[in-house]
């Protein structure tokens, strides 16, 4: 039992910690691995995918940012 709550507590931060680096809700991605555990890690994994309106990709880069951003968080790249 206490191997399933370390296995549990260790996914849930590890899929928090990815989540927050791609500018997802950390604290919900950290209850999402307590419950779901490996597989929230994997889905916190996946690239982000576009949405129509609310992101673009980097021109320099080709990573997902969004519309209204002034520069690329991935390269740095300065735009608009």
């Amino acid at each position: 039992m206490h191997y399933y709550v370390f296995m549990a507590i260790v996914f849930a931060i590890v899929a928090a910690i990815i989540a927050y680096s791609k500018g997802r809700n950390g604290l919900g991605w950290f209850t999402t691995g307590l419950l779901i555990g490996p597989f929230a890690f994997i889905v916190a994994a996946l690239p982000p995918v576009p949405r129509k309106g609310l992101y673009d990709e980097c021109p320099r880069c080709g990573e997902v940012i969004r519309e209204n951003a002034t520069m690329c968080r991935h390269c740095g790249a300065e735009f608009r």
